[in-house]
């Protein structure tokens, strides 16, 4: 497989003999960024440790500050090992998806045979499934379920309250990695898609934190993962809190008067 205009980055020593029984979680952006959002607080709940970092250079061409530091767009792979030795944890997020269908291609490749090498036996990709928002006003999302073999497929069923997705296309790394990880390896996946307003296919400012903690419930309830339970009224507070900051930018952005029309003003928020 052919790995150019990817770079690793490596921040710790770890081989398949050194983990446990490990499974994968992963969750790219996405659908309002359900499924990142939803990894992003499963690093920070376990304190997983950072493995490697990986940039590809047909991430978006722009840097990131965070904090006033720059880093450039990346894939992250980070492990969290279980205390009691049961099962371990790799997980895999990333800061953005590749610019074009063949980069797609490239990075779940080659992030698929990270997972053959690490020695995983599932992986299980989050992320959303879009509905119409007044289906959503007065219930907890669902959660919807597909798989790369019927036999896996059927036997979460059973243990789970899964809506079976039918048909459909998974756009994106989310959807290919362990479609390729299963058609390479022979590693089984899953993916778990939760409801969200499906007004977020097109505005890329919404955040869905009900969306995101509905499906880190499931995890923790199908993995047994040592992580919060967070109630409805948890994370209406959140989103509230959330908002009110997404507000308080907007306006702040808007009080920059010199830039003349929309189009520049877009184009502003690329520094």
């Amino acid at each position: 497989m052919d790995d150019s205009g990817i770079q690793i980055i490596k921040h710790l020593d770890c081989s398949q003999h050194d983990l446990v029984y490990p499974i994968a979680f992963l969750g790219c952006p996405g659908i309002a960024d359900v499924g990142k959002f939803a990894i992003d607080s499963l690093i920070g709940q376990l304190e997983a440790k950072n493995y490697i970092d990986i940039i590809f250079d047909e991430y978006p061409a722009g840097a990131i500050v965070d904090d006033s530091i720059l880093s450039a767009p990346k894939a992250e792979i980070l492990l969290w090992k279980d205390n009691e030795k049961k099962r371990d944890l790799i997980l895999i997020t990333s800061d953005a998806q590749s610019l074009t269908p063949k980069g797609i291609y490239k990075i779940s490749n080659f992030l698929a045979k990270c997972l053959h090498q690490f020695g995983v036996k599932l992986v299980v990709a989050l992320g959303a499934y879009p509905v119409n928002k007044q289906a959503l006003n007065t219930r907890l999302p669902k959660i919807y379920i597909t798989s790369t073999s019927k036999e896996l497929l059927e036997s979460y069923l059973k243990k789970n309250k899964f809506e079976k997705l039918q048909k459909g296309v998974i756009i994106g790394a989310n959807g290919l990695i362990p479609t390729l990880a299963k058609a390479r390896f022979n590693i089984d996946g899953l993916v778990l898609l939760a409801e969200t307003d499906n007004i977020a296919m097109i505005n890329e400012d919404i955040t869905d934190l009900k969306a995101s903690m509905a499906l880190l419930e499931i995890l923790q309830q199908s993995f047994n993962l040592p992580i919060k339970h967070y109630s409805m009224e948890n994370i209406d507070e959140m989103s509230k809190n959330l908002e009110s900051k997404k507000n308080k930018l907007e306006k702040d952005l808007e009080s920059f008067q010199f830039i003349d029309t929309a189009e520049e003003k877009r184009k502003s928020l690329y520094i």
